[in-house]
């Protein structure tokens, strides 16, 4: 009998935890699922993700971006409205669009960086993503 791995929790950084929560929650529609002094954990429907505050600011920026995420949705049209409502800005280069791989995503920058993609996966295979 083997292990099966479950699920992966990405830890992201944060420059201020406050912030970052703050944008992920307002903006993306996450919800706080736990939260300490400079480390929280957030979750919105089957993912979920670590923020982890960095003591040094210009090294968690330079870490954030160079830190990507990707969250597969069932409806990215949706998610684009839905972001775009709750005052989320997409990036210059990142607007709704399908790429040459079959995807269909739209990408942010959250506020340490991170460059952030919400994407459907024409196929819906997650392998490649």
């Amino acid at each position: 009998m083997s292990a099966h791995i479950t699920r992966a929790i990405p830890i992201l950084p944060a420059i201020n935890i406050n912030e970052s929560i703050a944008w992920w929650t307002a903006i993306c529609g996450f919800t706080v699922a736990f939260q300490y002094p400079g480390y929280a954990g957030l979750s919105r429907d089957g993912a979920s993700f670590h923020l982890s505050e960095m003591s040094d600011p210009k090294l968690a920026r330079t870490v954030g971006e160079q830190t990507m995420i990707r969250f597969v949705v069932d409806d990215i049209e949706a998610m684009y409205a839905d972001y775009q409502q709750r005052g989320g800005k997409v990036h210059p280069n990142g607007a709704l669009q399908t790429k040459p791989w079959g995807t269909t995503e739209f990408a942010s920058i959250d506020p340490c960086g991170v460059c952030v993609t919400f994407l459907r996966d024409s196929e819906n295979k997650q392998s490649h993503n």
